[in-house]
């Protein structure tokens, strides 16, 4: 292959991380096919589900016009009094957001930060979000002191993914599931649990060492893969190879193979040891093993060990055995480890050089060989997930290649326009990496009152001290970390189909169980059939939504557009490697201002409807919290008065179920509360003593209005200051009735308010967005 040909080919790592204006053909060819007339999303066919690597959503996407980014005015506040955007250091200095410039810097090539279960708990701060420069230094000593956590990409950098953002629709409340890395976020995402047994007494795998291929380490409870296989709904997951050693190189590996991203290797149900290539290595492994014993006599048992589990393994995975297992546990092994074993060229690499000199590499084969060949010959199954390799992952320790991997699936995908009429395309990311995400993920309830079997934190979502697990003496000290299990801090989301065009952002809070719940209800709805994964915690399923509120069947006509050139991409990624490391800029506390978060495109999206109704109001000494729909609400409630001076018991989490009211008591003499739920609701009440009105919002969904009820203690008349901030309109009003009532209506901003009334230093803030049941807009702040 000449140097034109290999460039050529090279090319196609980057496609679509050109410019921002012009419009990916893979995002075109998709937008440009209408769904079948009258269909929905129940007459889908095939549902495909990829699964990326650590990005959070305000690194990735923080500066995407109309999502909750870089611009939100409801952005919690440390009790250092600052935003949560400005994390400050151990020296006293402050950063602040800032573009790591994905061409003019190494960016790209500085590999990932911290992000297990110690530094994401540690991170979080039991709820105070103020140590994330702490938890999340790079482990690199020449970038340790650069605030690389807070560093964020924009459409410059990333015009593909906003491209398809634009284009389809992107969840902005989507939390990863556990604050943690990649395997339990997995794990979540293939089984809904992380944890063996539905309670506290079993170990949590918060660690990706807790669960691998060793005996003792193997996950042993149900994944849903094998409930789909029970009730007879085809099913795949694609991979260019699996991760177990087969004899790959490290360079091979992370071009070829799939990243260790398919955890149902790890699943005793799936054998994975009777592939056929782990089987053909055995022998060489242990050659290779009885000679680092010769060089390292001091491990000679640790070694001697792992040399009897292969010799094991020899006897126990050989080929004639595999024919003993029943015809169930052979379609999960085939199924799970579909590879492209038919493409000759799948374990080859082609390694040249570009017109600098510098090495290139791509694969020789077709990483998508076998899903493109099912695809083709209409073979595709209900439900398939996607495993790309390490470096089409996202994965921060490699480029950013993944454009190249989703706009050509979506290529293979839009090659023949009646399957994609037919498809749902689902694209998130496990966990945030090390990097920054400004939205406090919600926590499972511990207030008794709450009815959900998870125990408090005793229970299934929590990591505690007192469960029973944790009198193990083989657990490590760092296994000991308490805190919640979930939800994780924010990471993208987007569902390419046609029925969900448009460019809508979706605000519904959802994680990664939130993908089974969709095949649930989706495979229910079609076939009828019962695919219920009970490994889904009550709390998790009653919070966390079902994805359904994304689609509709609107018809969005797009505009004519140009297809981007496909130019010579790899070459402009490797120059990167000898750019300077981005100078993210340390700024004192006078420095700071909300200018530095005027980063964030103006404007805002289509947003889809939510099933939420509920109320949050001061009544009688208590934060009054009631829901009047069925869809469970999460809350957070801080107490500024504890958190501002740094005591115990500032931080409160519920769950509103169906019809259901909460009551958290305030305290008797100076308070300060704030509240936050989905989507940007807020409540703030602050004051001295009870005072001597009572202020109460309402909603009325049907007039698409809220009410305010002033209600009076006293026979004397008062005066109040009222701002509507969306308006910027501030008036005084004269309290003289025992109760009154002002009412606002939304139509002009689609349902949004956010009103704040001071009386003689009591404050009533009210933010949020009521729900109608019809296509709304994100915040008009943002506009």
């Amino acid at each position: 292959m000449n140097r034109k040909e290999f460039l050529q080919k090279s090319s196609l790592l980057l496609a679509g991380l050109g410019t921002s204006s012009v419009l990916h053909p893979s995002i075109l060819k998709a937008l440009t096919i209408e769904p079948a007339a009258l269909s929905t999303f129940y007459d889908a066919e095939h549902v495909v589900i990829l699964m990326q690597e650590n990005r959070s959503f305000d690194h990735a996407f923080g500066s995407l016009k109309g999502v909750r980014g870089f611009l939100d005015k409801k952005a919690f506040v440390k009790p250092d009094g600052h935003s949560v955007f400005f994390q400050k250091g151990n020296d006293g200095r402050y950063a602040s957001p800032a573009r790591l410039d994905l061409r003019n810097t190494k960016s790209t090539w500085m590999s990932s930060l911290p992000h297990s279960w110690s530094d994401q708990q540690k991170a979080l701060n039991k709820g105070k979000y103020d140590r994330w420069l702490q938890s999340k230094a790079s482990g690199n000593k020449d970038y340790k002191n650069i605030p690389l956590t807070l560093g964020y990409y924009n459409r410059e950098d990333l015009p593909f993914y906003y491209q398809l953002a634009d284009a389809f629709t992107i969840f902005d409340q989507y939390f990863c599931s556990s604050l943690t890395g990649t395997t339990p976020n997995r794990l979540f995402h293939w089984s809904g649990t992380l944890r063996e047994q539905q309670n506290g007494k079993v170990k949590a795998n918060v660690y990706n060492e807790n669960i691998d291929y060793d005996n003792n380490r193997q996950a042993r409870w149900k994944s849903f893969p094998e409930i789909l296989e029970e009730q007879n709904v085809s099913w795949k997951i694609y991979q260019n190879e699996i991760s177990l050693p087969k004899g790959m190189s490290g360079e091979q590996e992370a071009w070829l193979s799939n990243f260790t991203d398919n955890p149902i290797e790890w699943f005793s149900a799936y054998h994975v040891k009777f592939s056929k290539g782990y089987y053909q290595n055995i022998p060489n492994v242990i050659s290779y093993l009885k000679k680092e014993i010769e060089k390292n006599p001091n491990q000679k048992e640790r070694l001697e060990s792992v040399i009897a589990e292969l010799q094991d393994d020899l006897v126990k995975y050989h080929p004639d055995n595999y024919s003993k297992l029943s015809q169930k546990e052979k379609n999960l092994h085939e199924k799970a480890f579909t590879t492209n074993t038919g493409d000759p060229d799948f374990w080859n690499l082609e390694i040249g050089t570009d017109e600098h000199g510098e090495r290139l590499v791509v694969p020789k084969g077709d990483v998508l060989f076998q899903f493109r060949k099912d695809v083709e010959e209409k073979k595709l199954p209900l439900v398939s997930w996607l495993i790309a390799p390490e470096h089409f992952s996202d994965h921060p320790g490699s480029p950013w290649y993944g454009a190249w991997y989703i706009s050509e699936v979506l290529n293979i995908l839009t090659n023949d326009p009646e399957t994609w009429k037919k498809t749902i395309f689902i694209i998130n990311y496990d966990e945030n990496d090390g990097y920054f995400d400004h939205v406090l993920p919600f926590a499972p309830p511990l207030n008794p009152s709450q009815p959900v079997d998870i125990n408090g934190k005793e229970g299934v979502e929590y990591v505690n001290k007192n469960q029973e697990y944790m009198s193990s003496p083989k657990l490590k000290d760092y296994e000991r970390i308490e805190g919640a299990v979930g939800l994780g801090y924010r990471v993208p989301m987007i569902i390419a189909s046609p029925w969900t065009k448009g460019g809508f952002v979706n605000s519904e809070v959802s994680d990664h169980t939130s993908v089974l719940q969709f095949l649930e209800k989706f495979i229910k709805k079609k076939f009828n059939k019962d695919t219920t994964i009970d490994n889904i915690s009550d709390w998790r399923r009653a919070i966390c939504g079902d994805l359904t509120s994304a689609f509709n069947a609107s018809n969005i006509k797009v505009p004519p557009m140009d297809y981007i050139n496909q130019k010579d991409y790899a070459k402009t990624i490797n120059a990167a490697k000898n750019k300077p490391v981005p100078n993210l800029k340390w700024y004192t506390e006078k420095e700071l201002s909300n200018n530095l978060l005027e980063i964030q495109e103006k404007g805002i999206k289509p947003s889809n409807a939510l099933p939420y109704n509920y109320l949050v109001n001061l009544e009688d000494g208590h934060i009054k919290m009631t829901n009047l729909r069925e869809t469970a609400i999460p809350l957070l409630v801080y107490d500024r008065t504890k958190l501002d001076q740094n005591q115990d018991n500032y931080y409160f989490s519920y769950a509103l179920y169906d019809k259901l009211e909460l009551s958290h008591p305030v305290n008797p003499g100076i308070y300060d509360y704030e509240v936050f739920g989905p989507n940007g609701f807020y409540r703030k009440f602050k004051g001295a003593q009870k005072p001597e009105l009572e202020i109460r919002l309402l909603n009325d969904t049907k007039n698409n209005e809220v009410q305010l009820i002033f209600k009076k203690h006293t026979k004397s008349t008062i005066s109040a200051t009222l701002e509507d901030l969306y308006e910027k309109d501030q008036r005084k009003i004269s309290l003289s009735k025992t109760e009154e009532k002002i009412i606002f209506k939304l139509n002009k901003n689609k349902g949004w308010y956010d009103l704040k009334i001071d009386v003689q230093g009591h404050i009533w803030h009210f933010s949020g967005r009521i729900e109608t049941g019809k296509t709304s807009i994100s915040d008009p702040h943002w506009a």
